[in-house]
C-alpha cells in the first residue's frame, strides 16, 4: 500500500506542495539575532524600497526563481534601546527578499514594520525568507512591548517553539 501511495506522491507537481513554515514570531526573532554572532539592530519604522524589484513567480519557470533577491531600501523610525524603541533611526540598506521554490518573502512598501537588521561594517541588511524571519508588519502594542522588556533583560519567553 505504501508503494502506490509514495509513488503518487512524486508525480504531484511542486506547486501542489505547500510551504511549511514553522510557528515563529517577534520575540522568537529577538532571541534569534541576541543569540547570533553577528550584530543586530531592532527597529519600529516605515519601510520604502521599489516595489517593481521585488521577486514575481512565473508559475510555468518557478524552477528559475532565484533563492536571493537583493534590492535597496529604507527604514525611518526608532531604533530599540534598553528604554524602548526611543533612538531615532533612519538608514539606507540592503533587503535580501528570499525565495523558497516558488514563494518568495513579502513585505509591504510604505509600512510600518518590526525589523531587525544585521549590521556588518557600518552597512544595514534586512533578511526576509518565505515565512516572515526578520520582518513582521504592523506589530501590535503587546508585541512592542514584550521586545521591549526582553531587551530590558526581563522574562522573554516567545510563546512559540524556535527554530
Amino acid at each position: 500500500m505504501r508503494g502506490p501511495l509514495l509513488a503518487a506522491l512524486f508525480m504531484v507537481p511542486d506547486t501542489a506542495l505547500a510551504l511549511s513554515c514553522q510557528p515563529y514570531n517577534a520575540i522568537a526573532a529577538f532571541i534569534e539575532a541576541a543569540d547570533s554572532d553577528d550584530q543586530y539592530v531592532a527597529v519600529l519604522g516605515r519601510l520604502s524600497f521599489d516595489e517593481s524589484k521585488v521577486p514575481e513567480v512565473d508559475w510555468s519557470r518557478q524552477q528559475d526563481v532565484r533563492p536571493n533577491n537583493f534590492l535597496t531600501g529604507r527604514i525611518k523610525g526608532k531604533s530599540l534601546t534598553p528604554s524602548g524603541f526611543d533612538a531615532p533611526f533612519a538608514r539606507d540598506m540592503k533587503i535580501n527578499l528570499q525565495c523558497r521554490g516558488p514563494w518568495c518573502a513579502r513585505i509591504q512598501n510604505g509600512a510600518e514594520h518590526l525589523v531587525f537588521l544585521k549590521r556588518k561594517n557600518g552597512h544595514y541588511l534586512l533578511q526576509v525568507d518565505p515565512c516572515g524571519e526578520f520582518a513582521f508588519g504592523k506589530p501590535d502594542r503587546k508585541t512592542i512591548r514584550k521586545i521591549e522588556s526582553c531587551m530590558q533583560g526581563k522574562k522573554c519567553d516567545p510563546e512559540l517553539p524556535r527554530r
